[in-house]
């Protein structure tokens, strides 16, 4: 039976997609307000705990350890992302331009300002280089959530990120000399490392690229290309 408002009258598609994109949570974080909320606890968090080394098998068979705030920047990289899980992301594929440009400029501001409230609840316990880390590291994980969101499903942006942080860790040194890997960029500051920023820039790049593939622009792609050719 279709669902029906007060009135008795059947509920439009549109009007679902408004009621549970406003009150049916998800994630439970996905408004911007919990999203905000969330990353400031992150933060509160690394200032708390982020010293507090996990140990951690690596490649080597060598004892090795991380600390936490390297695995808490990962999760503040994500948390905005999850915003952008949908109750019917079907309707929101077949969405006009305008749509998707106001859901890209949310997500945008949303970011920002989720990231200079994780840093700056950070700083009051955290030293000036491993600050500089952790803001270096972040743009690279919101790029690979990017992509796992979109391959996915924007509910299971944290695979991707979680996935390459176990690589790294098992993989990207640490050990008794502390050394990382030159592809390592979670870790290590720009001044110190500057390829490290550089493959998290380049992550966030194929992030935002793999973000304007909808499924939409995908179905239009061949179509586009045909009608040149023609």
């Amino acid at each position: 039976m279709p669902d029906t408002a007060d009135t008795g009258s059947p509920v439009l598609p549109a009007e679902r997609y408004r009621r549970g994109r406003r009150f049916t949570p998800s994630c439970g974080v996905r408004g911007p307000a919990a999203v905000l909320l969330t990353v400031l606890l992150v933060g509160i968090a690394v200032a708390w705990l982020g010293h507090e080394p996990s140990p951690l098998p690596t490649a080597t068979g060598t004892e090795a350890s991380t600390p936490s705030w390297r695995m808490l920047a990962m999760f503040a990289g994500v948390l905005p992302l999850l915003s952008l899980h949908s109750p019917m992301p079907e309707l929101e594929a077949c969405a006009t331009n305008r749509f998707h440009r106001g859901r890209a400029v949310r997500l945008t501001g949303l970011w920002l300002v989720s990231m200079v409230l994780f840093l700056s609840a950070c700083a009051v316990e955290v030293e000036g280089r491993i600050l500089e880390a952790m803001a270096v590291a972040l743009p690279g994980w919101t790029g690979l959530g990017l992509i796992s969101g979109r391959l996915l499903g924007w509910r299971q942006s944290w695979a991707l990120p979680a996935l390459v942080l176990c690589a790294l860790t098992y993989w990207g040194g640490g050990g008794v000399n502390d050394t990382h890997f030159w592809w390592d960029f979670t870790v290590q500051p720009a001044r110190a490392h500057p390829i490290g920023l550089a493959v998290s820039l380049v992550l966030l790049t194929l992030g935002l690229g793999a973000y304007a593939l909808t499924p939409w622009r995908l179905r239009t792609l061949p179509k586009g290309r045909k009608a040149q050719r023609s």
